[in-house]
């Protein structure tokens, strides 16, 4: 079973009883590691109780290729469902292969009454026989975890400061949405120093809070990349995107970084035309610009042509489409996308000139 965008969220409250084995994958990591605990303590409440909860490596089913099966239909000693993880994140090569076979094993003799099998993995592509094993079986269900919209991760910053009783306004969660770079893990992580910047004294954040605790280096490099990307300087852009991706960002965290960026140009370069000020135009836009790239934005927003800003964003889509669907290799088609964006940028310079 493949779930939908829609029933993930009801899904991790009351996963379907008849599922027995839940494949969770994806490229943010964190979210993985989140949604898969959250789907383990609707069976375990302890997650580190050795009787209840038994994890299980890639590595150790390719040496015992029934282990997993084993583990599902033993029974424990204290009665009632036991949770098998699976922590895959990081397989690969035989691991992974190992990890396929045991699954299709497993898929072949399961029943809704066996133990609850969770499977963390990473970035899998359609091609996967895992996830198309996992899709397939009406006693799976494969749930995927890509990085966030900035409305997601709103509502995730929002509940958490909220669980600790602070609150925030409107202008500050649009912005720290908008700056957070990472996966879900960093998203906890920056609500938690948010937190620890406030003290519990102050409970109202407002956007100088934000704008004062919230963003690190990551967060400068992809600022870096897409003003790079803008600006028509491919060298520096690709120097960018091999620091971020070295370092472990996702695809689609750097194809959704540039996407905003890009339409925040679009959006100030209509106003423009529709006859506002750049100053104007740039000031009306939420969250508001950093001083910092206000010189570099209103030379970009008289270079670019809404027409010129619609092709890049399209290259921008269609490199996050061909990550995800292809299987091919994320750096290189990111680094040919920056090559079209920037020669998109160069060619508006020359017509201008």
């Amino acid at each position: 079973m493949k779930l939908a965008y829609k029933q993930i969220e009801l899904f991790l409250k009351k996963p379907d009883a008849q599922i027995p084995v839940v494949l969770v994958y994806g490229p943010d990591e964190g979210l993985v590691r989140e949604r898969a605990a959250l789907l383990a303590k609707t069976v375990v409440a302890d997650l580190k109780d050795p009787f209840l909860v038994a994890e299980i490596t890639p590595e150790s089913l390719r040496a015992t290729p029934s282990l997993l099966t084993d583990e599902a239909q033993s029974m424990s000693m204290l009665g009632g469902r036991r949770v098998v993880r699976v922590v895959a994140t990081a397989a690969e090569g035989d691991a992974l292969k190992g990890l396929d076979a045991a699954v299709a094993a497993l898929l072949a003799s399961i029943t809704p009454a066996d133990n609850f099998i969770v499977i963390e993995a990473g970035n899998l592509p359609a091609s996967s026989k895992l996830r198309k094993d996992c899709e397939a079986s009406p006693l799976a269900a494969a749930l995927p975890c890509y990085a966030e919209e900035e409305r997601d991760v709103a509502r995730v910053i929002e509940q958490g400061l909220r669980a600790e009783n602070y609150t925030i306004d409107r202008e500050a969660l649009a912005h720290m949405a908008a700056h957070v770079v990472g996966d879900r893990a960093v998203v906890r992580g920056e609500i938690d120093k948010l937190i620890t910047y406030m003290g519990p004294e102050n409970r109202a954040v407002s956007l100088e809070d934000v704008v004062a605790c919230v963003g690190d280096s990551a967060e400068l490099s992809m600022d870096q990349l897409s003003q790079f990307a803008a600006s028509g300087r491919f060298a520096e852009a690709e120097r960018v995107l091999t620091t971020l991706l070295g370092d472990g960002t996702s695809f689609v965290v750097v194809t959704r970084a540039l996407q905003n960026y890009l339409l925040r140009l679009h959006v100030a370069r209509l106003r423009v035309e529709g006859g506002d000020s750049a100053d104007a135009a740039m000031a009306k836009l939420k969250p508001p610009l950093f001083w910092k790239v206000k010189d570099a934005f209103a030379s970009q927003l008289q270079n670019w042509t809404v027409a010129r800003l619609d092709q890049a964003l399209a290259i921008v889509l269609s490199a996050e489409f061909k990550c995800k669907q292809t299987g091919a290799d994320p750096a290189l088609i990111l680094s040919r996308a920056l090559l079209a964006i920037t020669q998109l940028a160069g060619a508006t310079q020359r017509r201008r000139a």
